[in-house]
C-alpha cells in the first residue's frame, strides 16, 4: 500500500486527466502501473541469445539500450513506457517485440513520478554496471545506452525543457548563441558533474535518473530527429505563405492536391473557435514523401522554390549520411555545418525595392534544439 499512495501523491500534484471515468477506467484496467524486473527478464533472454549466437560467452559484454515514451491511447489516455532492448540483435533494433518492457502507467512523464517508477529498473542498471549478471555460470558485463525523443531524454537527465534558454543535454549551447556559425559545439558536460553538480550547471534542475549511463552513451532518437525537422521545414514553409497573405482556398487546394498526386492522406480545417485554420500531421512514412518529393514550384516562384528545395534536399541527404556507417565524418561534419548555414541565408538587398531583394531563409530562433543536436552532435553518436 506504501507504493500505491506515494504513486498517488505524486501524480495527484498535476492531473493529466481529470474526467473521472476516464481515470477510473484506466485504474481498473492497468491499476496504478506496472514495473518488471529487467533482471528477471534477462536470466529468461540470455540462454536463448546465446543458442542463436547472438550473444557468446567468449566475448561476454551485453549492449543494453533503454528507451521511454510517452504517448496518447485513444484520444484521451495518455501512458508511459519505458523498455530496454539488447543491442548485440543487430537486426531486431526497429522490431517492437525485442523491445522489453519494465515500466507502463497511465498520465504523462514526469520527474517524479518516473523516478518512483523506475526505482527498481534504476537499482537493477546500477546492479548490471558495477557487478555484472551471473547467468549459467557466466558472468556477463554491460555497456548501457539511453536513447529518446527530447522531452523525455531532457526529463531523465534533470533538463529543463526544449523551450529553455539552456536547452542542450550535452552542451552548454543557449538560446541566444544556437545561430553562431562560429561556435564549434561538442559534448562538454559529464555524468558525473550531472551527478555531483547539476544545480550549478545551467538549465539542470533535477539530478539524472540515469546516474550509470555515461553522457556519451545519451543519444537522441535519430527518427525523432528526422521527423521534427520535417515539421518546422513544412511549418516555416506554410508561415511563410500566410506571411505573404496567400493562404487562402486556392493555395490549399492547390497542396490537397499535390497531396494527393503524393498519395498523402491530408486535411485542412479551420477551428470553430479561433478560426485559425490547422491541418492534418502526418505520419512518419508520409512526411519522408513530403520532404523528398513535394512539388515546391507549385506554391512559389521558381527561385525562391529552388532554394527551399535545396534545404529540404540537404536535409533528407544529412539524415542519410548519419545513417550511412561508410560516411567520412570530416566530410559530414563540414555537410552539417553548411546545412545550417544554408537554414541561416540572409536576405540580400533592400525590402522596399523588389526588383533586387532577394528574401533569404530563416532566422538564429527559428533553429530548433534537434537541428541544433544534429548539426553538433550527430556525428559523434551516428558515426
Amino acid at each position: 500500500m506504501k507504493d500505491k499512495n506515494e504513486l498517488n501523491n505524486i501524480t495527484s500534484q498535476e492531473p493529466d486527466i481529470t474526467n473521472p471515468e476516464i481515470v477510473q477506467e484506466v485504474i481498473n484496467t492497468m491499476g496504478l502501473g506496472i514495473r518488471r524486473s529487467a533482471k528477471d527478464i534477462l536470466v529468461y533472454l540470455i540462454p536463448q541469445l546465446q543458442k542463436q549466437q547472438i550473444l557468446k560467452s567468449s566475448d561476454p559484454i551485453i549492449h543494453l539500450r533503454v528507451s521511454g515514451d510517452g504517448r496518447n491511447v485513444g484520444r484521451k489516455i495518455k501512458h508511459v513506457m519505458v523498455t530496454f532492448m539488447i543491442l548485440n540483435h543487430e537486426n531486431r533494433h526497429h522490431h517492437a517485440d525485442y523491445h522489453y518492457t519494465v515500466a507502463l502507467y497511465p498520465g504523462t512523464e514526469k520527474y517524479d513520478t518516473l523516478k518512483f517508477m523506475l526505482s527498481l529498473f534504476i537499482n537493477e542498471l546500477k546492479s548490471f554496471k558495477e557487478n555484472g549478471l551471473e547467468v549459467s555460470g557466466i558472468l556477463w558485463k554491460f555497456e548501457l545506452y539511453f536513447s529518446s525523443d527530447w522531452k523525455f531524454l531532457a526529463i531523465c537527465l534533470g533538463l529543463n525543457g526544449p523551450t529553455a534558454n539552456y536547452f542542450c543535454p550535452w552542451c552548454c549551447c543557449s538560446k541566444n548563441q544556437i545561430g553562431d556559425l562560429n561556435k564549434n559545439w561538442c559534448i562538454e558536460k559529464s555524468i558525473d558533474q550531472l551527478i555531483t553538480n547539476y544545480n550549478e550547471i545551467n538549465g539542470h534542475i533535477n539530478p539524472p535518473l540515469f546516474s550509470m549511463i555515461p553522457i556519451e552513451n545519451i543519444i537522441f532518437d535519430e527518427l525523432h530527429a528526422l521527423l521534427r525537422i520535417t515539421d518546422r521545414l513544412w511549418e516555416l514553409m506554410l508561415a511563410e505563405i500566410q506571411e505573404n497573405g496567400l493562404f487562402n482556398d486556392l493555395t490549399r487546394s492547390v497542396i490537397l492536391g499535390e497531396m494527393q498526386r503524393l498519395k498523402v492522406s491530408f486535411h485542412f480545417w479551420e477551428d470553430e473557435k479561433s478560426h485559425v485554420w490547422k491541418y492534418t500531421s502526418l505520419m512518419g512514412d508520409d512526411k519522408k514523401t513530403v520532404l523528398q518529393f513535394f512539388n515546391l514550384k507549385l506554391l512559389f516562384k521558381p527561385s525562391r522554390a529552388e532554394l527551399i528545395r535545396k534545404l529540404w534536399d540537404g536535409f533528407y541527404e544529412l539524415y542519410c549520411a548519419l545513417r550511412n556507417k561508410n560516411t567520412d565524418p570530416a566530410q559530414l561534419k563540414q555537410q552539417s555545418l553548411e546545412w545550417l548555414s544554408l537554414f541561416l541565408t540572409p536576405s540580400q538587398g533592400n525590402p522596399s525595392r523588389p526588383k533586387i531583394y532577394v528574401r533569404g531563409l530563416y532566422m538564429p530562433n527559428q533553429i530548433t534544439p534537434y537541428m541544433h543536436a544534429l548539426v553538433y552532435h550527430g556525428l559523434y553518436f551516428f558515426s
